[in-house]
């Protein structure tokens, strides 16, 4: 169960089949009781189908197959809970090497060993899945949606130069406009040899380029996001209205302490090319464990790069915002 990639801009709709039946499913209403109360799980759609991540790992994925909900999770999630982390293995035969009955045992009840599923998840992480999990709690009252694969050429002939991978898609609570949000580690290579360039220069066009889809389908999402129960009536984004888009993408890099920030910003603020951060950026973002990947509100009419920094220490709040030209 791979990521998949969403042929033009759509989210699943309000009155698509999949909706009404998931209102009356009790397992469906307790996975979104779940997601309200953990800051692990987020649930987000797809263009026909609805994933639960757990640590940005895709917990589940739920889809409407012959007019009956199909939930899938990948295997190597339900390995159950084992005592020793080692398997005895019999010999048979004196030729074959046979696992005993019972030594490999699988989960099978989801909501029942949902800690388990999520212990498991968890081991394959990664850091910067780890990063971007805490990036989600902390933005939870705007981010609409993650992990972002969208393919602009569904014909034949398309060469894939129009496909978008997006870490995080947040609507920016000062701005009112969706925006698109790029994580890297600040080890990252493709800070230092020239690689980002490209990379928010492509958010950049592709933003301008599928404006109306993009607007449409968020707009999509959060109207459906409300119907299930998603998201809350007293959430900023109950009475979100998406009308624009913030072409110029936010790049935040987790820095994980005050040293490494201070020694490596300079170097990878100078490997951003000056054009394209002006024109291509809105802000750029250093941070210790997580941000606020909400914008400042611009006093002045000029276009400005956003640019903060937080303190490792003081993780809640940035040390410096300054608007620079």
């Amino acid at each position: 169960m791979g990521t998949s990639r969403d042929n033009g801009f759509t989210r699943l709709g309000e009155d698509h089949p999949l909706v009404d039946k998931l209102l009356t499913e009790a397992w469906w209403q307790e996975i979104v009781e779940i997601s309200h109360a953990d800051p692990d799980i987020n649930i987000q759609l797809r263009s026909n189908s609805i994933n639960i991540y757990s640590k940005m790992g895709n917990l589940l994925r739920i889809s409407l197959q012959k007019n009956k909900v199909c939930c899938e999770i990948h295997y190597k999630y339900l390995i159950a809970d084992k005592k020793s982390p080692y398997v005895s293995i019999a010999l048979s035969d004196g030729r074959l090497l046979m696992v005993n009955n019972n030594e490999c045992p699988n989960i099978q009840d989801v909501l029942k060993n949902f800690r388990t599923i999520k212990q498991n998840i968890a081991v394959y992480a990664g850091e910067e899945k780890t990063i971007q999990s805490r990036l989600v709690e902390k933005n939870k009252e705007t981010i609409i949606d993650v992990e972002v694969a969208f393919s602009g050429k569904t014909g034949p002939d398309g060469d894939g130069s129009d496909n978008a991978r997006i870490d995080l898609v947040n609507f920016d609570k000062n701005l009112r406009k969706i925006i698109f949000v790029e994580l890297k580690q600040a080890f990252d290579s493709r800070l230092y040899n020239g690689e980002i360039n490209k990379q928010i220069e492509k958010y950049y066009d592709f933003a301008l380029k599928h404006e109306g889809q993009i607007i449409n389908a968020y707009q999509n999402a959060i109207n459906t996001k409300k119907k299930l129960g998603i998201i809350k009536d007293t959430s900023f984004l109950a009475n979100a209205r998406v009308a624009a888009i913030e072409p110029r993408p936010l790049l935040v890099i987790a820095g994980y302490n005050q040293k490494v920030i201070d020694s490596l910003k300079c170097t990878i603020g100078k490997n951003i090319d000056p054009a394209k951060k002006a024109k291509h950026l809105a802000g750029l973002y250093f941070f210790g464990s997580d941000t606020d990947l909400n914008l400042q509100k611009k006093k002045k009419t000029r276009k400005y790069l956003h640019e903060r920094r937080h303190f490792a220490s003081s993780l809640q709040s940035p040390y410096g915002e300054n608007n620079i030209s």
